[in-house]
């Protein structure tokens, strides 16, 4: 098992590395620099200290990747770490692949950071500039030839990151004007009042009773439930039911507003029926209960009123 191989990549993960008996790694960044015209990028430097957090991730790591128990790396890590502190009392080195090497010197365990290591970026050649201050004689002459570099057309400072920023709030102004238009033309079709009754498949199949005498609609029981002529029959369909009376006239009013002519059924003090008389084709009968469902009581459905 090459411990010290794992060193190396669990610090450039993580940027600290806690090797129990030498001390804890720690990966830091130098600032840019110049050197003389040419400007140094910023680079990475291991430095050690003799103490830091104690855990075992490292062991956690090495053991995940080597597929083996945290115990038997912690071993194999204090292996390690003793081994290389008597390398290092006899005045040799211990390398870390790619990182460095721990060296000793007066007695002291240092970290050597490798020139070579591949976490630097390659240096940006640069010219470093100082503002000066015109002179006077040549002031006017100055002047005269910065507004004709300016009007010979050398470039034009346009600011594109503005630019697309300004189209994209345009664009989501546009976008949230058009969709709350078309909310607002949804809305006002919802609540348009609905028709009278729509027929499932034929457009003659339900004829709605004229308004004959008006019967009374707060109490009085409808006469008959089906009556049957010829070809076409009559009777009572019960939209809804209600164990409260001013509910129940507060249904009727509303269907009454949108229409619909229906009756109040007083079954006794308790239960109140909203029927609808209903004329159509013996045949039809079902399809008219589908599409009243639909239309007026969707969750419990409508069926024929039975006295």
């Amino acid at each position: 098992m090459d411990v010290a191989k794992y060193i190396g990549l669990f610090l450039l993960k993580n940027h600290f590395c806690y090797v129990h008996g030498l001390g804890n790694l720690e990966l830091r960044k130098k600032p840019a620099s110049y050197n003389g015209d040419v400007l140094l990028p910023a680079e990475y430097e291991v430095v050690l200290t003799p103490s830091g957090s104690i855990d075992d991730n490292l062991a956690n790591f090495i053991a995940t990747n080597e597929q083996i128990s945290i115990s038997k790396a912690s071993n194999s890590l204090r292996d390690f770490s003793a081994q290389a502190k008597g390398y290092l009392h006899e005045g040799r080195e211990v390398d870390i692949p790619a990182i460095g090497k721990f060296v000793e010197y007066e007695g002291r365990i240092l970290f050597v950071t490798d020139p070579h290591m591949q976490f630097t970026p390659p240096s940006i050649p640069a010219m470093r500039t100082a503002r000066r201050e015109p002179e006077a004689s040549n002031t006017v002459f100055q002047g005269t030839q910065s507004y004709e570099g300016a009007s010979s057309g050398q470039g034009s400072n346009i600011n594109w990151g503005r630019v697309i920023l300004a189209v994209i709030i345009f664009v989501v102004i546009v976008g949230g004007a058009f969709y709350g238009y078309k909310y607002l033309r949804n809305r006002n079709v919802v609540n348009q009042p609905q028709p009278a009754v729509v027929a499932p498949v034929h457009t003659d199949t339900v004829v709605q009773q004229p308004k004959a005498a008006a019967p009374d609609t707060l109490g009085n029981k409808v006469d008959s439930t089906v009556l049957a002529t010829a070809n076409m029959i009559h009777y009572n369909v019960e939209i809804n039911s209600y164990h409260n009376r001013p509910l129940a006239e507060k249904r009727v009013r509303q269907m009454h507003d949108y229409g619909h002519e229906v009756n109040l059924v007083t079954k006794d003090s308790t239960t109140f029926f909203i029927v609808m008389p209903i004329t159509t084709y013996n045949r039809d009968t079902t399809k008219v209960l589908d599409s009243l469902s639909a239309l007026f009581n969707p969750k419990s459905g409508v069926t024929v009123y039975q006295q």
